[in-house]
């Protein structure tokens, strides 16, 4: 009974099972036919079924990390609109202020880094550089606002690192961007390219601009007991600059890595400023000059770099890296300036140069290594760097014409590790960091040296619950050594009234950061962050004025305290699919007190910065941006603030070509076509007002446009050079 029963069974099993192996080959042969016309096409389709998921299903804004976050700028439809550095406006921790200068916690003193590595051009011009770079071409921003001892002590607010690459397999990919703004008309231009073939990859960007700043006004004016000082200038200029930077990466095998990088760039710079001066004592006109300044800049700058990493077969965690970078960089001022007084009828001129010269050698080794659940690693560092300044002025009984060495050797370790316990994440570590600095005046034969040790610590302690909301709490002490533009002795004297000079016998400052942090990344994104720094004999301007000859002397001295106690915060809110509410600001109190001339000052201040965002999507890939800004007075050294001031942005962009190809439109300050910019100095005998007027309303348009697939990450070693170590 059992086989009877079985026979029909089986017959009727192998009848399907010939049918679905009929269907089967049927479906190889098509797909082998597919294959023969189009070798990429599942490949296509895997990539279209996996950009549908995106799009239906977004990735989340914000991700927190234990020492920051990271800003998913994809997931951000106004990426579409608006370039890098108008971006960073809405991003947590960040700010601009008047003059478009990025600021970290209300700090101008941070690093910024691409894929991790340092980059020179993000060093000297940053500015000009991120205007360039389209927000669209960018995966991801990481905002570390508690680095691990791993980092350089300097960069007392935090590190900024932008991601340009995604994950991607063998093939291509690329972009180009074109923009132009005006009436201060500007024009940029970039690219970017991702290659990986087998085990060879291949990134690279580059770009450049041209700008031409129109004409625009400006007052000086000073008040003393006696006398009154008012100058009344005009100024205009031309600028251009370029940068290329490329990274070759290649995997020897399994456990060997090479990665190698390269990159140059220049700035060029022409202004002319007339400039009318009248003096006057006990309310008689004494002195009633003209001066007309011509000035040439140039700057140009070469890097290299190169990491070896070593993998261990027998513990996959294991990574040995050995690591070089070269870095100069050239900049000279040539500067004519010819002056009249019109009372005598008498005419001088006074000829600047000032040639800078800064080159850097840094080696560097380091260790990571899983022990158990407790991440680890370690390293040695040393950076040894050469800045030559070479300034000369004619006529020489200026007395302000020397030979400038500056020779500094930084050499460091560090350790640093990551674990968790009792459900609390802990990251902790000691960087040890000795200076050695010496100063060399040819003129004068004067030496200056200074030589420093510094333990420095870091701190984080965080919790997550539900894995969208958490706290963090952190401390750390960082460095701040001064660069060469505060250090340089050259002083200008363009103005006859105010001159302006670095100081070669700065010493460098210790800033402790005190952290907490609370995020909520679910349906809407909220973080907070309560931080409180402080720092003493800071380096800040410092202006005095001399009753003898009537002239106000701007420098660096290292005789000021500084805290600020700050609440940072970002909420986006999705109100419906197609409308998102975005706010970023932060409020804080500053304090600052110094002496000047050892008279005791103070500069106290409340400051606050509010963005408001508004980002409504149509269909078809249409966007519509509106934005709003609001900036309070802030201070500009121990006895300086500048003004407050509002701002206003609306946009639009739209994607065609399966968002291959993306055009936008801006409009800035519709309502203002000027800003007053006005900066105020409150000294112990005199009263300063610097007040610029410039164009404020501006209009322009971006194109970008992608091609090419990529579907593999190309591999960069996991440790490599990461100066992070100057201020300028």
């Amino acid at each position: 009974m059992f086989s009877g029963s079985l026979c029909p069974y089986l017959k009727t099993t192998i009848m399907k099972t010939k049918i679905i192996s009929l269907f089967t080959f049927i479906l190889l042969l098509n797909n082998l036919k597919a294959q023969e016309k189009a070798k990429d096409s599942i490949s296509a389709q895997y990539e279209t079924s996996i950009q549908e998921v995106v799009i239906d299903g977004k990735k989340p804004l914000i991700k927190t990390k234990i020492d920051g976050l990271v800003y998913n700028v994809q997931s951000d439809p106004e990426s579409r609109s608006k370039n890098l550095l108008e971006m960073m406006r809405k991003m947590p921790y960040l700010s601009l202020d008047s003059n478009e200068n990025i600021l970290f916690k209300g700090n101008t003193n941070f690093k910024i880094l691409i894929n991790g590595k340092e980059t020179q051009l993000l060093t000297n011009n940053p500015k000009d550089v991120l205007k360039g770079i389209p927000a669209s071409t960018i995966q991801n921003i990481e905002i570390i606002t508690n680095p691990s001892s791993k980092y350089d002590a300097e960069g007392a607010s935090g590190i900024i690192n932008i991601i340009t690459t995604k994950k991607m397999k063998e093939g291509y990919n690329a972009s180009v961007n074109l923009g132009l703004r005006i009436p201060k008309q500007g024009y940029n231009a970039g690219f970017s390219l991702n290659v990986q073939q087998n085990k060879l990859g291949i990134s690279a960007y580059g770009g450049g601009f041209i700008k031409n700043n129109p004409e625009i006004k400006y007052q000086n004016s000073q008040q003393t007991l006696l006398n009154n000082l008012i100058q009344n200038g005009r100024t205009s200029g031309k600028e251009n600059g370029g940068y290329f930077n490329v990274n070759v990466s290649y995997e020897i095998d399994s456990f060997n890595l090479l990665n190698v990088q390269f990159g140059s760039n220049f700035a060029n710079n022409k202004s002319n400023d007339f400039l009318n001066s009248n003096f006057s004592q006990h309310n008689i006109l004494t002195e009633n000059n003209n001066s007309n300044n011509n000035s040439d800049s140039n700057g140009k700058g070469f890097e290299a770099s190169a990491n070896y990493q070593i993998g261990f077969k027998n513990d996959k965690s294991q990574l040995l890296t050995f690591s070089y970078r070269f870095n100069n960089f050239d900049y000279a001022v040539n500067s004519l300036t010819d002056f009249q007084n019109r009372i005598t009828n008498s005419e001088n001129s006074i000829n600047q140069n000032n040639n800078n010269q800064n080159s850097e050698n840094t080696f560097q080794i380091d260790f990571v290594k899983n022990i158990k659940k407790v991440y680890l690693e370690t390293g040695l560092k040393a950076i040894l760097r050469k800045n030559i300044s070479q300034y000369t002025s004619i006529p020489e009984n200026l007395l302000n014409s020397d030979e400038f060495l500056n020779q500094q050797n930084i050499y460091a370790a560090y350790i640093a590790t990551k674990f968790s316990l009792f459900n609390w994440n802990f990251q902790t570590g000691l960087r040890l960091e000795s200076t050695d600095t010496n100063v060399n005046f040819t003129s004068t034969n004067t030496e200056v040296d200074q030589n420093y040790l510094n333990l420095i610590p870091n701190i984080s302690i965080g919790k997550n619950w539900k894995e969208y909301h958490g706290i963090n709490f952190g401390f750390s002490q960082r460095i701040k050594r001064p660069g060469i533009n505060r250090l340089n002795p050259f002083t200008n004297q363009s103005n006859p009234y105010f001159q302006i000079s670095g100081n070669p016998y700065l010493k460098p400052v210790v800033n402790n950061d005190l952290i907490a942090n609370y995020y909520y990344n679910h349906k809407i994104n909220l973080n907070l962050g309560l931080g409180y720094s402080f720092s003493n004999k800071i380096d800040l301007k410092v202006s005095s004025y001399d009753p003898v000859t009537n002239i106000t002397r701007t420098t660096y001295e290292n005789s000021s305290s500084i805290s600020r106690l700050g609440l940072d915060y970002n909420l986006n809110y999705p109100v419906t699919k197609k409308l998102t509410l975005g706010i970023n600001g932060n409020s804080a109190f500053f304090f600052i007190k110094g002496k000047v001339n050892g008279v005791q000052a103070e500069n106290n201040l409340f400051t606050y910065y509010i963005y408001l965002s508004a980002n409504y999507q149509f269909e078809n890939n249409w966007n519509i941006n509106s934005n709003l800004d609001i900036n309070s007075r802030m201070p500009a050294g121990l006895l300086s603030t500048t003004n407050a001031f509002m701002g206003s942005s609306f946009s639009f962009s739209k994607s065609i070509l399966d968002n291959k190809l993306s055009f936008s439109a801006y409009i800035n300050n519709p309502f203002n076509k000027f800003r007053k910019a006005i900066t105020e100095t409150q000294g112990a005998d005199f009263y300063q007002n610097n007040y610029l007027r410039d164009y404020y309303r501006s209009f322009g348009f971006n194109v970008t446009y992608k091609f090419g697939r990529l579907r593999d990450e190309i591999k960069s070693t996991r440790r490599k050079i990461e100066n992070n170590d100057l201020s300028n």
